[in-house]
């Protein structure tokens, strides 16, 4: 996989969960379909001073 930012997966996500929160921080796992069809995901740490884009 190459390496897309946080920003680049949103756009292409076909599902995106809140995998854990811990106080401040939370976990996105973030779901998309590669050009085979094949499944991808991949986790990304937030804080509070993240910020992402629908």
């Amino acid at each position: 996989m190459s390496s897309q930012t946080l920003g680049e997966l949103v756009k292409i996500a076909d599902k995106i969960t809140v995998d854990e929160i811990k106080g401040k921080k939370v976990t996105l796992k973030i779901s998309w379909f590669d050009l085979k069809g094949v499944r991808k995901s991949k986790k990304f740490l937030l804080t509070e001073k993240d910020k992402i884009e629908f």
